[in-house]
């Protein structure tokens, strides 16, 4: 079969007749096994063997008669150890395959009811019948990209472990018959011993491979061999532990030091650099999965590599020596390392700079004496793959981010908060002496383990949220995070506004209800530390598009869900938050009103990666939510093609065809509402008007303006 079998050929697959041969070997496992031990009083291979033990050999019979028997007679005991084995696979198999092909059903079935399409080949898409064929086009559902997104994910998943089974089980029966002139004397006896040995079995070859030296010389087909293995054995434990313990702590982070950045002017790039980003993505992975490992072994290896990050590693014919921590960073880019790792690699990290008092990262890290190109998981400024990767800080951040659980924890002890939102200084790795493009690589993993700590999400991965509910401890993310960023005031890192946009949709309710508050000495968020957040994300383009997006759906959330008292409440609140909202734009375009760029650019779209952190709502929700940004969009490239300038006292006043939106929406909930009633269509825009005009009024004055 291929390496990844299709949707079609895992419904194809037919079972009856694996699983007649299941019968069929473990009939003749019990054959063998009496003929191998005896019973019922037949003649077998111990018995043999017991006999020509106890007979007296004379002459050539001692050594060849005899030897000849014996290897005979443990033929029988070797023959039925292979049929078990073979048994065992083909019942694991069976059994295994009966799980997947059900679990490809249901997971069809499921999408299906969502009108999403899984083709033979695996890909899904958006499959919504017309109206005429629906019978109401109202309650035609429509597939959002996040919801195809993880539809793709769920079915990818199951490919890959039946492919997997499919694998593991193919290698080791073509193993059990490598020998057609003998028995194999002992194979595994399911799918998940055959795994095991498999991948303790290439961990030994290429740890000897490696061994060799100058894997700096691989060519590209060894390389590519090398890579196709970590990523069919990157989350097997017996390759895994294996590979990192056979290699030791130094002997990993040379591999790799080796491997990315030769030196003598041959720094990998084109096909070779590319591909050297995917085993460096695989090895990560391979590696996180082995830290969960607690083995003694594996323990030993963790404490090493820890104790190797202030260790500089040097290659044949250069001068240039990286840190162990710009190497082993380097290679915690993906997978999700265990907990107690983290911890403990941080900590050391964290203490070797702070002793290097007073730290500068850039001339540390970024010293041309020690800096090497030890990452191609991205592309440099040539667009060819192949970055400095010189911050150790930004590799271990990344890992942070992909342990949300370790991100929550790390960003609710006050002295790392402060020590990476604060006081630790970050710098352009492209050149880290100031003649980059500005972007500080690590900075942006900051925001993307700020976003995992307040969330409990992996912003790398896609994600159905079904509510806006969150731990305590990931709620003390959010309001410290806001309370240290809103402190910087108009030095808020740039790197952290996208991040901080989705994180605030994350907890979209809290925000509305915080920025539509009478009294905002009492909203849930503290409003002076939202306002002024919400103002440092709304200088970039894409990151107010993204608040917007966020705060919209919870708003229109918020419209639909079961309140006490008048719903009028739920309008006016509506109308708050949008003020506020202006409110915070104003002061984000005041604050850069010499620079146009990103108003004069604008255009509808949607933004990325938002509907993995906003929950999954039901499709009348999202069509309120669509109708009020399509909206909110269209008036907003209105007011930039007509260069409308934004009234800094009433700027709801630009809002009104997305009031009126809402107004709508909420109508729709309430047909039997005074304000909903015929011809009180101004009283109902007054209501929410009216609100946008006190939210704004009221952010403005808590911001400074009057």
């Amino acid at each position: 079969m291929a390496d990844t079998l299709t949707v079609q050929e895992l419904t194809d697959l037919r079972l009856n007749s694996l699983k007649t041969a299941v019968d069929d070997w473990k009939t003749m496992t019990g054959r063998l096994e009496k003929l191998a031990t005896g019973g019922d009083g037949q003649v077998s291979g111990e018995g043999l063997r017991s006999a020509a033990n106890a007979a007296t050999w004379q002459g050539v019979n001692a050594t060849v008669s005899r030897g000849f028997v014996t290897k005979t007679a443990k033929q029988f005991s070797d023959a039925a150890a292979e049929a078990k084995s073979v048994h065992g696979l083909l019942h694991g198999a069976h059994s295994d395959f009966v799980k997947h092909k059900a679990d490809l059903r249901t997971a069809i079935d499921d999408l299906a009811k969502r009108n999403i399409y899984v083709n033979g080949n695996g890909s899904v898409i958006a499959s919504v019948p017309s109206g005429a064929a629906a019978g109401n086009s109202d309650d035609i559902h429509k597939p959002t990209d996040g919801e195809l997104e993880v539809a793709q994910r769920r079915i990818n998943k199951i490919l890959a472990e039946a492919s997997e089974t499919d694998r593991i089980v193919a290698r080791a029966l073509r193993a059990l018959v490598k020998n057609k002139y003998d028995f194999t004397e002992k194979g595994a006896d399911s799918v998940e011993e055959a795994d095991l040995a498999q991948g303790r079995a290439d961990a030994e070859y290429w740890k000897k491979e490696i061994a060799k030296g100058h894997v700096e010389d691989w060519d590209q087909e060894k390389l590519d061999r090398f890579n196709e293995m970590l990523e069919k054995q990157r989350d097997n434990p017996g390759f895994t532990e294996t590979f990192a313990t056979g290699l030791g702590a130094d002997g990993t982070l040379q591999f790799w030091r080796d491997l990315a950045d030769p030196g003598q002017g041959n720094t990998p790039e084109g096909e070779r650099a590319e591909l050297l980003g995917q085993v460096q993505q695989n090895l990560s992975m391979s590696l996180a999965n082995a830290s969960h490992s607690h083995s003694p072994e594996m323990e030993a290896w963790k404490r090493d590599v820890i104790a190797a990050g202030g260790k500089q590693f040097g290659h044949e014919g250069i001068m240039v020596k990286p840190y162990g921590f710009q190497i082993m960073s380097n290679l915690m880019v993906k997978g999700k390392f265990d907990s107690g790792f983290l911890n403990d690699y941080g900590d050391a990290l964290r203490a070797f700079e702070e002793k290097k008092k007073p730290f500068e990262p850039a001339a540390v890290w970024g010293n041309p004496g020690i800096a090497s190109q030890l990452d191609y998981t991205g592309k440099g400024a040539d667009g060819d793959f192949g970055e400095p990767g010189t911050d150790p800080m930004g590799g271990y951040l990344k890992a942070v981010s992909h342990n949300p659980d370790f991100a929550t924890k790390l960003f609710n002890d006050d002295g790392w908060a402060d020590y990476l939102v604060e006081d630790r200084e970050f710098y352009d790795e492209d050149d880290p002496f100031g003649k980059g493009d500005g972007t500080t690589q690590s900075r942006d993993a900051l925001g993307k383990a700020l976003l995992a700590a307040g969330t409990g999400l992996d912003p790398d991965q896609p994600h159905a949220v079904n509510s806006y509910e969150h731990t305590d401890a990931q709620r003390q993310v959010l309001e410290n995070t806001l309370g240290r960023l809103s402190a910087k005031g108009d030095d808020f890192p740039p790197e952290l506004r996208d991040d901080m946009a989705l994180l605030l949709g994350n907890w979209g309710d809290e925000v509305h209800r915080s920025a539509s508050s009478l009294d905002t000495a009492d909203s849930p968020l503290d409003y002076e530390e939202l306002l002024e957040v919400s103002t440092q994300v709304s200088r970039d383009q894409d990151a107010y598009g993204i608040l917007m997006e966020g705060v919209n759906h919870a708003i229109v959330a918020d419209l639909h869900a079961e309140h006490e008292g008048d719903p009028e409440e739920e309008l006016k609140r509506a109308g708050q938050t949008v003020g506020f909202m202006e409110s915070a734009r104003y002061h984000a375009i005041d604050t850069d009103k010499d620079d146009p760029s990103w108003p004069a650019k604008w255009g509808y779209h949607a933004y990325g990666g938002l509907a993995n952190f906003v929950p999954v709502v039901g499709d009348a929700i999202q069509r309120g939510v669509d109708s009020a940004a399509y909206a909110w969009q269209l008036e907003e490239q209105q007011r930039i093609d007509d260069k409308a300038a934004i009234d800094t006292t009433q700027n709801f006043q630009s809002r009104q065809t997305y009031l009126r939106s809402l107004g709508e929406e909420w109508s729709a909930l309430h047909p039997d509402h005074r304000l909903s009633e015929k011809g009180n269509e101004y009283l109902r825009q007054d209501s929410i008007g009216n609100s946008a005009f006190n939210g704004n009024t009221t952010a403005n004055r808590i911001a400074g303006q009057h």
